[in-house]
């Protein structure tokens, strides 16, 4: 699978696994307790006890962890395409999404201490500095983009995991019986197709590597003749 192709299936991985993000990561019967991963991280920032974890926020940081992980996939992505029209698209539509957890303007006036708060422009910062790297080490990452987006893309789906089981113990807390959402379930697949991009590109890559090696073996044994 050329570099080109493996970026491409990547960007359609990382894409879905944005709209994936903000699609219900938990289902209830009530609309109000449906929540997509974006509320359901804001949710458990309300939560005293998860305030008062060490470290704090904790739960809501590992929620909020896949959708920035979707946004540096789609960074790498785009430095993997051989148009730089194309290229220059994609990390423009990397940063706008990684501005999804721009804090309030509470933050700047009055709130500079809210965890909360600071917790989203810390991700934020970590997100904008991620697309940045992609763009600024550009022949590194776009020769290994399917293997560096399946790496974060992976990272996001466990941190997903783990913030959403603390996430469901909350709730069965307040005795609020929810259900595992669809969303999770579909960031769950888009990790998965990146993984089999990633195992594909890098069985390709061995592969030619190989046919490059007999070819100039044999080159060299007929000159040596």
């Amino acid at each position: 699978m050329r570099a080109s192709r493996a970026a491409l299936a990547l960007l359609v991985s990382a894409a879905v696994g944005v709209a994936a993000y903000h699609l219900p990561w938990v289902e209830h019967a009530t609309a109000g307790f449906t929540m997509n991963g974006f509320d359901l991280a804001e949710w458990t920032s309300l939560h005293p006890a998860v305030r008062s974890s060490t470290p704090p926020l904790l739960a809501t940081f590992l929620l909020r962890v896949p959708h920035v992980a979707a946004v540096l996939a789609l960074a790498c992505a785009a430095s993997g395409l051989g148009s730089a029209r194309w290229r220059a698209a994609g990390w423009a539509l990397a940063l706008v999404l990684a501005a999804r957890f721009i804090p309030p303007v509470e933050f700047l006036q009055s709130a500079r201490s809210d965890p909360n708060y600071r917790q989203m422009a810390l991700l934020t910062g970590l997100g904008v500095a991620g697309v940045a790297a992609a763009m600024a080490l550009r022949r590194v990452v776009g020769r290994r983009s399917a293997l560096c987006g399946a790496v974060v893309l992976g990272l996001g789906m466990a941190a997903g995991w783990v913030g959403l089981s603390r996430a469901l113990v909350l709730l069965d807390n307040f005795e609020i019986a929810v259900a595992v959402g669809r969303g999770v379930v579909l960031y769950t697949a888009a990790v998965l197709g990146a993984v089999a991009v990633a195992v594909w590109d890098v069985g390709s890559r061995q592969r030619r590597s190989k046919r490059a090696i007999n070819v100039m073996s044999i080159a060299a044994f007929l000159v040596t003749r």
